[in-house]
């Protein structure tokens, strides 16, 4: 793990060729995070594990690397990021109320596509609110 980085100056980004839409989102959704108040460490894991095909950048909601908040992944094939949330910051249900593609990741570390900067203002708002409840 590698700490203090931002998504721009990471080197899961020099390593991988993610497209362009996913690269655009993956800059918009850490402006947003950092801009709200809800992050306060990024982190990477630049080298994938088995079954993953890119590195992960990782948002801490604390300077504490223990309390992660989200972690977000680029798509060379795809113009989405893959986002997983952690510590039952929101459930399956709150994102599917709020139309977001939800993947097979279970309750209590939900997974989503996001596809769209409007996405990415709702899922910030989101957290905003249900950040205060942990």
């Amino acid at each position: 793990m590698i700490y203090n980085v931002t998504w721009l100056t990471s080197k899961t980004k020099q390593i991988y060729s993610a497209s362009k839409n996913s690269e655009v989102l993956m800059s918009y959704l850490e402006e947003r995070l950092i801009n709200s108040n809800v992050v306060e460490l990024i982190g990477e894991h630049p080298v994938p594990d088995k079954g993953r095909e890119y590195g992960v950048i990782i948002y801490y909601y604390t300077t504490k690397p223990k309390r992660r908040l989200l972690s977000a992944a680029p798509r060379r094939d795809h113009d989405h990021i893959h986002v997983v949330l952690f510590r039952g910051i929101l459930s399956r249900s709150q994102l599917l109320e709020n139309k977001f593609e939800v993947g097979n990741s279970a309750d209590p570390q939900p997974d989503i596509k996001v596809h769209t900067k409007t996405e990415i203002d709702i899922l910030v708002e989101l957290i905003q609110k249900n950040l205060q409840q942990i």
